[in-house]
């Protein structure tokens, strides 16, 4: 597969197939991967917890808000919860390139993860004491937790869209709109 088709398979995915594990071999491979990403003066000042323990997701699951444009939607029902999460933490002084090195640590792991046929979520929507409660990190504080599972749902990309907001349809297909690359090109 090249590039430009893992690009349009990486969606984020919010209903998995709970029952399938991932690897911790699969796991550690992607925050591998992250550690290779570019970063401010190389600093590589990111760290990462994985928690595949079913009562810590549970528990991580709680704190975390699923879909801000289905409003009448708590999340995935048991059962089609994610298998995995990754919490990337950061040193908990602010320095002005921290979130661009959290998004690109992001992207690579979740482009690592659907060449290997995983899908994810990276979710900002989180309680932070219910994320530390499960991986505390000190001296760091959570930045974003990536949710990790084997698709569970059909996630459609609209291609040449003028909408931005997400739906599902009446067979539970989510669509996810993208601009038309002409829109988005500002010179050139």
């Amino acid at each position: 597969m090249d590039f430009s088709e893992l690009t349009e398979k990486t969606r984020s995915y919010r209903r998995f197939r709970e029952e399938r594990t991932i690897s911790a071999g699969k796991l550690r491979k992607m925050i591998s991967m992250a550690g290779m990403a570019p970063c401010a003066s190389n600093l590589q000042r990111l760290r990462f917890s994985i928690v595949t323990d079913k009562k810590e997701r549970s528990a991580l699951f709680s704190g975390i808000g699923w879909a801000g444009y289905l409003a009448d939607w708590d999340g995935p029902e048991p059962g089609k919860r994610p298998s995995a999460y990754i919490v990337i933490h950061a040193p908990e002084e602010h320095k002005f390139f921290t979130g661009i090195d959290v998004g690109i640590a992001a992207s690579y792991m979740v482009l690592a993860a659907s060449a290997e046929g995983i899908g994810s979520c990276m979710l900002l929507n989180f309680e932070k004491g219910a994320v530390d409660s499960i991986a505390p990190a000190e001296g760091y504080t959570v930045k974003l937790v990536i949710a990790f599972g084997y698709p569970g749902e059909t996630v459609k990309l609209e291609k040449d869209s003028e909408k931005i907001r997400y739906w599902r349809d009446e067979k539970g297909v989510h669509h996810v709109p993208k601009l038309p690359s002409d829109s988005i090109i500002l010179k050139g």
